[in-house]
């Protein structure tokens, strides 16, 4: 192999990693066509590897690079693979607060919901630039003014859409509660995330055993088994005040883990902003997806309730997450890997192929297993024998698959067209609630949206695997 010109050889000899050198060569005009020509190797990145062999027995011009200083954040803790049930608890929580009784009340809880879970999509996004930044100060600082900045905002919110509601409408069920709910859940939401990113996940599960406890003993008074016998009137009883305390006990431990903050030690991009803002309308399409059964409920009257269907069907895609987080924790670390030990482009994107496809796999299957053991243990205890909670079970697992590969093209930096594949089914199920009458029966909508779910995995599948498969070229 030809000798490379000085002021590249330089580069080796002071780079920290042969991507640096790649990235040097590059700019000096040695693209893969240079790189076969003239020093008789297969690609920029080959070539870089040989340069930095040949400058090992050199003497450096600057020390080695230090690790990267180890922190304690997302994946650090050793519960971090509870996040699973800490996502499910919330869920099962809901089993005693439908509002089963009014549309109105119902129709408040489920915006606030989806609000509150794409606002923690912005969130979090913001949080992990500064964490990315290894500016940790500034990330707690930025959580604690997001949950104090999300409460004042919350109140606001709630306390004009049920005075709306009050004046717009003929329910009597809005209430005081109803705005405590809707600020409970926006600062659970943000006060969870900010935990989650603080790797303080054990401190979570603390502030869910009050509301948890609560809704044990909800249901052996017989408060949560009503509402799975048919649509009914949902008191606002003790289980409620159970649930405050798990809401300000997380909010507490959360103000305690975010202690520390200080302002950043440099302004963060505007483009990262701007990706936040995308987070958020992508965690609203994502909530739009998720529940649309109760959407549909709730705007087409000939739409037979089926008692409690989102939370048991959703149940497993909600376990999903945690076992999604994991997956893609663990696919950072091997990507990692993979990089070092790759030789070209195109080994290297063959591999990612693989261990996408198989994290793909691995997702779908536990999807798949806790669908069927959740759903054998509602029919056992709690009768439901109803054919449409299968047909609902499939199209939850089709959808959180679909899911998971829009969280793994969002990681690989592909946001702008997750939002349009995401957009796309959320417009076709909102053109269903707007052409949707009498005439059309609850079980053409869950086909319909198990349908939407299956082209969404199929088109989430096709792009993972271009993506992934799709070598930089140095041209």
């Amino acid at each position: 192999m030809r000798r490379l010109p000085p002021e590249l050889a330089d580069a080796a000899r002071t780079s920290t990693h042969p991507a640096e050198v790649a990235v040097a060569l590059e700019s000096g005009g040695i693209n893969d066509r240079v790189a076969h020509l003239r020093y008789a190797t297969p690609d920029v990145f080959t070539l870089a590897d040989a340069a930095v062999r040949d400058a090992r027995d050199l003497p450096r011009a600057e020390p080695e690079a230090d690790p990267p200083p180890v922190h304690a954040g997302i994946g650090a803790s050793r519960w971090f693979a509870a996040r699973g049930p800490l996502y499910a608890v919330p869920a099962l929580i809901a089993l005693a607060l439908l509002p089963a009784g009014d549309q109105v009340e119902s129709a408040l809880l489920l915006g606030g919901l989806a609000l509150s879970w794409a606002l923690g999509y912005g969130v979090t996004s913001m949080a992990w630039s500064y964490v990315g930044a290894l500016d940790l100060p500034a990330a707690r600082r930025f959580l604690r003014r997001a949950i104090l900045a999300g409460t004042a905002g919350s109140t606001l919110v709630a306390v004009v859409a049920v005075f709306g509601s009050l004046i717009w409408t003929t329910t009597m069920q809005v209430t005081l509660w109803t705005v405590a709910l809707l600020v409970g859940q926006t600062v659970y939401l943000l006060s969870a995330a900010a935990l989650l990113m603080t790797g303080h996940e054990a401190r979570l599960a603390i502030a869910l055993v009050p509301a948890a406890a609560g809704a044990v003993l909800g249901a052996l008074d017989g408060r949560i088994a009503a509402p799975l016998t048919g649509p009914g009137q949902t008191a606002h009883g003790p289980e409620v005040i159970w649930l405050a305390v798990s809401v300000v006990l997380a909010f507490g431990l959360a103000m305690v883990a975010t202690r520390g903050g200080a302002r950043p030690r440099q302004p963060l991009p505007r483009v990262i902003v701007g990706n936040a803002g995308l987070q958020v309308v992508y965690g609203l399409m994502v909530s739009m997806l998720v529940l649309h059964p109760a959407l549909f409920e709730l705007t087409v009257l000939n739409y037979e309730s089926l008692p409690l269907s989102v939370t048991l069907a959703a149940l497993p895609l909600v376990l999903g997450m945690g076992v999604a987080e994991i997956l893609l924790r663990d696919h950072r670390r091997r990507s990692a890997r993979l990089l070092e030990a790759a030789h070209s482009t195109a080994e290297f994107a063959r591999a990612m192929r693989r261990e996408l496809l198989a994290a793909h796999l691995k997702f779908a299957g536990s999807l798949l297993a806790m669908t069927v053991v959740l759903g054998a243990l509602g029919a056992l205890l709690f009768g439901l024998d109803d054919a449409r909670y299968v047909l609902l079970g499939l199209d939850y697992a089709l959808l959180g698959t679909a899911i998971f590969g829009a969280m793994v093209l969002n990681l690989l930096g592909r946001i702008e067209t997750v939002l349009l594949t995401c957009g796309i089914a959320a417009a076709v199920l909102v053109a269903v609630h707007v052409v949707a009458d009498r005439t059309v029966s609850d079980l053409t909508a869950i086909i319909w949206q198990t349908g939407v779910a299956a082209v969404l995995l199929v088109a989430h599948s096709v792009l993972v695997h271009r993506q992934a498969a799709l070598p930089v070229a140095h041209r």
